[in-house]
């Protein structure tokens, strides 16, 4: 927090002091103004939550443009980080239940994977949490903004679009408009026409060290993905004999 504080055009919490008490770590922070974006949500209409995903987008950007510095020696490291995820992919994933037709997929998907996501790329600030749920809003002018993001717990540095992951899986929600905002704010305007990059997303998904796909199915936050191979409509294609059933881009 202390790298990013000054540096974004949005609030993020300051430190201002840390203890200890009966042996526990503890940090004093300052408070948040605005209205937690999970709570704010549910009563957007459809242009003002595109309009939020889009300021999301903008502000991934400009965290990954502050420079590591020493964040840099956080682990995981990046280049140890995505093959240790592809070698505990499908056991990750049947542990969790995801169903042998889909986990038959996935051994194909994975022998692509190495090509798909940078390894050596050069880092940026990940922070793994833009949900909605550590995001807050404000309403100007009766226009929701974003006005601060708090929860860097789990930062660590490596490839930018893995950032993407939380608010297009589950506010965008694979709904279009949605996901065209995002992406427009992080900086990829024609994003959304670019299979390639659905496809590394898709990969990404897979791999993150908090991911449940079997979980998101049974919640139904991914919908059927008609984009990704005009081969097989219904499917996004891991492998030339293997799909894995879901894709939210």
């Amino acid at each position: 927090m202390q790298r990013l504080h000054g540096r974004l055009s949005i609030s993020v919490p300051r430190i201002v002091f840390e203890g200890e008490r009966s042996g526990w770590p503890y940090l004093v922070m300052t408070r948040m103004n605005g209205v937690n974006g999970k709570e704010a949500w549910v009563s957007l209409p459809e242009d003002q939550r595109e309009s939020v995903l889009c300021q999301v987008g903008e502000i991934i950007a400009e965290v990954q443009s502050v420079p590591v510095g020493d964040l840099s020696r956080l682990q995981p490291q990046w280049e140890e980080f995505i093959p240790e995820q592809i070698k505990g992919c499908r056991a990750r994933h049947e542990r969790l239940g995801l169903p042998k037709k889909y986990l038959d997929g996935l051994e194909h998907f994975l022998r692509d994977v190495a090509t798909l996501i940078p390894v050596h790329a050069v880092p940026v600030i990940l922070t793994g949490e833009y949900n909605l749920k550590n995001i807050f809003l404000e309403e100007r002018s009766e226009r929701w903004r974003l006005a601060a993001v708090i929860d860097f717990g789990d930062v660590m540095t490596g490839w930018g679009e893995y950032d993407l992951l939380g608010q297009s899986t589950f506010a965008a929600a694979g709904v279009p408009g949605r996901v065209r905002s995002l992406l427009r704010g992080f900086g990829y305007a024609n994003a959304s026409a670019d299979p390639a990059l659905r496809r590394r997303l898709m990969a990404l998904l897979l791999l993150h060290r908090f991911s449940n796909l079997s979980q998101l199915l049974r919640r139904r936050e991914l919908l059927p993905c008609a984009n990704c191979c005009p081969e097989q409509p219904q499917q996004i294609l891991v492998g030339r004999a293997g799909a894995v059933p879901y894709c939210p881009w």
